[in-house]
């Protein structure tokens, strides 16, 4: 079929240069050219319609982005959604979580769902691109950013051997960027192999985060933002943003793709 081959072309296009500098492309190294030039011979075709995707590599097309489920009213602090026009939710007014705010412009529901498990799952980290420009460009639509530096979410050494990546840090480096700012991968670092957080109940999560992260010694910026993929009760944001105050930060704020309303299953799916 012509639209699925051309599909499978544009992720070789993606793919060019999903990953860091140090490691070009197969087709790159084979053909001896530009990135520029792979993206004018293999255009960009949008992953969830087949319909051309945005010049010069988002294999997502402008009405699949302008389509993806966005949040409504949310809490002030961690948007997590409410009804009515309270300030904050009573999570956060019972406890307040260490991160000053929560930027996260999608709901997680499909296909965001669908392009997350294959981001982090299934080993397809080119739809890193899809999921940081559309983040990147929602908080640029907000005003000039309120911070200095991007800290993904780090996973344990492991855990991101066996990965191959870090899809927060594949996430931010897209936004990075678009928005023009340093992506601090090596500022924090995951301590313990946690339990993963999708497969715990909510009143577990802030036991299973607790003590996980730490933050190396060098002089951090004084506003950061925590990158992640999808934002569920906030306690793995939580217990990194505790450890980036304690270090000196003054303000954190958490930009992630999705904000889920309920927490997700073992296979990540919503439960009700």
């Amino acid at each position: 079929m012509p639209g699925v081959r051309t599909a499978q072309l544009g992720a070789v296009a993606q793919y060019s240069n999903a990953l860091r500098d140090c490691q070009p492309s197969l087709l790159r190294q084979a053909l001896g050219v530009s990135k520029a030039l792979i993206h004018w011979l293999i255009t960009p075709t949008c992953l969830l319609c087949l319909e051309p995707g945005q010049a010069p590599a988002l294999d997502l097309c402008r009405g699949c982005e302008d389509d993806l489920p966005r949040t409504g009213r949310g809490c002030a602090i961690c948007a997590t959604p409410v009804a009515g026009p309270a300030i904050a939710c009573d999570a956060c007014l019972a406890r307040r979580p260490a991160f000053d705010a929560v930027l996260a412009p999608y709901r997680y529901e499909f296909p965001l769902v669908e392009l997350v498990h294959r981001l982090k799952y299934g080993g397809q980290v080119a739809i890193a691109r899809i999921l940081g420009t559309p983040l990147a460009r929602r908080i640029a639509e907000r005003g000039p950013p309120a911070v200095d530096a991007l800290i993904p979410v780090p996973l344990h050494a492991a855990r991101e051997v066996k990965r191959g990546y870090n899809q927060a840090g594949e996430i931010a480096r897209f936004a990075g960027e678009i928005l023009l700012l340093p992506v601090a991968r090596n500022f924090a670092t995951r301590l313990r192999a946690t339990e993963e957080q999708a497969a715990l109940p909510a009143i577990v999560r802030r036991i299973n985060v607790s003590g996980a992260f730490a933050v190396r010694d060098v002089e951090l910026p004084a506003a950061v933002a925590i990158v992640d993929d999808v934002l569920t009760t906030g306690s793995t944001a939580d217990a990194l943003a505790r450890e980036l105050k304690r270090a000196g930060c003054r303000r954190v704020e958490v930009w992630a793709v999705a904000r889920a309303a309920r927490a997700p299953d073992a296979a990540g799916y919503e439960t009700r």
